[in-house]
């Protein structure tokens, strides 16, 4: 039996793939077609077309609605790509695809702009930018006393929250406040990215990898922070090291470690609590008061001239392999059929994922029949079972 063509726009389509940076390579992979064939689809004098249920997986990929690939090209509505520094740390002769990442900024974009268009429609005042007044010349330990005291991130209050997870909420929530849109983007290694900043004079953008631990995305924002104060738009993935080989990443690591442990609270923690020296159930003691990672507090002991390098390498080495030891055994167990996983909290994932801003967007318009509970459930990618949690979490804010 002969499988029917998907009669879609081929110059539609390859308009797509350029504009927001797609290989034939990632789309072969994504969809499991071979590559020649994915540029035979692409190829505007070539005859050779998708099937239907071919042609829907790649717009599920590309992310644009399936009636769009049947459409001229000028009808398509695509972001283009920003131009953003690359401030990654990447070995030598790794060659990276960054199709699904071009994707990533893109959806970031989509998002930000799903806000404004909904808060127009709502009626709702859009929060309008506001940034510090900081010194280029300021060092990272005055840098990071200006974004505390604007941003109104309190020491109290962080310490006063009893899981990451609240405080990454509080910190995302607190920078929100004055006009930066922050959102957690999918479908991307953590190795390759874990922040991006796009700088815009009005509309500014933190994205931030959702596959992170809280404590780390925590991190990422205050550091992209740190560009969109800059005006730099930037891709970023080197937020544990002391010794990034980019000027920048080291200054942005610097005040993102400062504004979370400050010095002057980290030695007076130590002191106060006579911690019997610096020992890592000690470090772990002081990252889970401070409500950050163990890789933070070592490098804050390093950067205050607590520990020595070799210190701080010896305790980096064991955080890491402490890890892999917890990440096996759980492997194992999981293997083994002992112990029982922990169940999704989808809603949860919803609330953690999207911007504070849209979050709230949907909740004021679901409570005004402006979104149904489809809607809703569509927006987030959830299904319609978990809405009501996910709104009785937003209306607690």
């Amino acid at each position: 039996m002969m499988r029917s063509s998907a009669l879609i726009n081929k110059e539609t389509l390859a308009h797509i793939c350029l504009h927001i940076g797609v290989t034939n390579t990632f789309l072969a992979q994504r969809i499991h077609i071979a590559e020649d064939t994915i540029a035979k689809w692409l190829a505007v004098d070539d005859t050779a077309l998708p099937t239907l249920n071919q042609a829907k997986m790649l717009a599920k990929v590309l992310k644009v609605p399936f009636a769009g690939l049947y459409m001229s090209k000028e009808c398509i509505n695509i972001n283009q790509l920003p131009n953003l520094r690359n401030l990654r740390t990447i070995p030598a002769g790794v060659a990276i695809d960054d199709s699904a990442l071009n994707l990533a900024i893109v959806d970031l974009i989509r998002a930000r702009d799903f806000l404004y268009t909904s808060e127009e429609e709502l009626g709702l005042v859009k929060v309008a930018l506001s940034l510090p007044a900081i010194s280029d010349t300021a060092t990272s330990t005055e840098y990071a006393g200006h974004i505390r005291k604007f941003f109104g991130i309190e020491l109290d209050a962080q310490f006063r929250f009893t899981s990451t997870r609240q405080f990454y909420l509080y910190v995302r929530g607190q920078i929100e406040r004055k006009g930066i849109f922050i959102h957690c983007f999918t479908g991307v290694e953590v190795e390759a990215v874990r922040g991006i900043a796009l700088y815009d004079e009005t509309n500014p953008i933190i994205g931030i990898n959702d596959n992170d631990h809280y404590p780390a995305k925590t991190f990422s924002i205050i550091h992209e922070l740190v560009h969109i104060l800059k005006r730099q738009s930037t891709l970023c993935n080197d937020m544990h090291s002391s010794f990034a080989v980019q000027d920048e990443e080291v200054f942005c690591n610097a005040v993102a470690g400062e504004v979370l442990v400050p010095t002057d609270s980290l030695i007076a923690y130590f002191s106060a609590h006579t911690l019997s020296g610096i020992s890592l159930d000690n470090i772990k003691i002081v990252a889970d008061r401070f409500r950050v990672s163990r890789e933070v507090i070592i490098r804050r002991l390093l950067d205050t001239g607590c520990i020595s390098k070799d210190a701080y390498d010896t305790y980096s080495n064991e955080i890491r392999h402490s890890f892999e030891q917890e990440r096996e055994a759980a492997r194992v167990a999981r293997q083994e059929g002992r112990g029982e996983p922990i169940p999704r909290n989808i809603s949860r994932e919803a609330v953690d994922m999207n911007s504070t801003a849209i979050c709230r967007i949907l909740l004021v318009g679901y409570g005004e029949g402006y979104f149904s509970k489809q809607d809703v459930s569509g927006l987030l990618g959830i299904k319609e079972k978990h809405i009501p949690k996910f709104i009785e979490e937003v209306a607690k804010w």
